[in-house]
């Protein structure tokens, strides 16, 4: 079986073309001129030597001898076609080959390309925003959030899709600050105040109720690449901290580079109106 598959291997050598030789260094090439070349020889010399024996073979230059040497020697002059007809068909099946690859590296550069300059417009855009919120309480990182979001993507797989399962990673994320939040909120408990504010300009006051928290709450939403911090003493200062999370995210998809940009908002939206309906359902007194 061993020496079958060798067999079999090196006939596979001979008869590949191999786009990356040039076409003299092919094996195939060689085989295709060479046999058919040989084998006409071989019956050149078989027919001569009948010729010889038979003494009919006329060596001199003449015009009998060359109408003899036309009707013996008609079909193995036909078969010097063969290997000129071969090593042509060859030449075209390297040229092929050759263009299919050029095509292909052409193609592979271009999305190499694409994929650079996404990645590079996407930095920029971080950078913008870093530039337009300046404030200290959220962090950028460009590197670790393009892969978050384009995991799929690659210098050999460029694509512009949204990763699928990030809008699901970030319910995760509220639902886990929200159950962390309640948790506190059990633990140390709240307080009531009421305080009085004008209404209008006849002095009218009304009464507001402000839940403080006995113990300050850590807010952090975390992302790969992406995290939003922030210190709550009060319980209205949740919901503040979710919708600035919310609009930061909005902010990052918001990025010309997204193709699926509208269907990820509106996931995004309906999202936030369910973690909005979970703060309104904590019990909070």
């Amino acid at each position: 079986m061993g020496t079958v598959n060798k067999i079999l291997n090196l006939l596979g050598e001979c008869f590949k073309v191999e786009e990356d030789k040039a076409l003299h260094e092919n094996k195939l090439f060689w085989v295709v001129v060479l046999v058919p070349l040989f084998f006409i020889v071989w019956i050149s010399w078989r027919l001569t030597a009948e010729l010889i024996t038979k003494g009919l073979y006329n060596p001199h230059v003449s015009s009998e001898s060359l109408a003899s040497f036309v009707n013996y020697y008609a079909f193995p002059i036909a078969l010097l076609t063969v290997p000129l007809t071969l090593a042509v068909m060859i030449n075209r099946f390297h040229s092929s080959k050759q263009k299919a690859k050029s095509n292909r590296l052409v193609e592979q550069n271009n999305i190499a390309n694409n994929f650079f300059n996404h990645y590079k417009y996407f930095v920029e855009h971080c950078e913008a925003l870093k530039k337009r919120n300046p404030e200290n309480y959220f962090n950028l990182s460009p590197e670790l959030l393009y892969k978050s979001l384009f995991p799929s993507s690659s210098v050999s797989n460029f694509t512009t899709d949204l990763n699928s399962k990030f809008i699901k990673k970030i319910s995760v994320q509220f639902n886990s600050i929200i159950k962390s939040y309640s948790a506190h909120i059990e633990k140390h408990e709240v307080s009531s105040i009421t305080t009085a504010c004008n209404v209008n300009d006849d002095h009218l006051a009304e009464s507001i109720e402000v839940i403080h928290l006995n113990s300050t709450f850590y807010y952090l939403f975390y992302l790969d690449g992406f995290s939003y911090s922030s210190k709550l003493k009060k319980h209205d200062e949740l919901k503040s901290s979710i919708n600035s999370t919310f609009n930061f995210l909005y902010l990052i998809i918001c990025f010309n580079g997204v193709s699926d940009y509208q269907k990820n908002i509106q996931s995004l939206e309906k999202l936030r109106m369910e973690v909005e309906q979970q703060i309104e359902e904590l019990d909070v007194l």
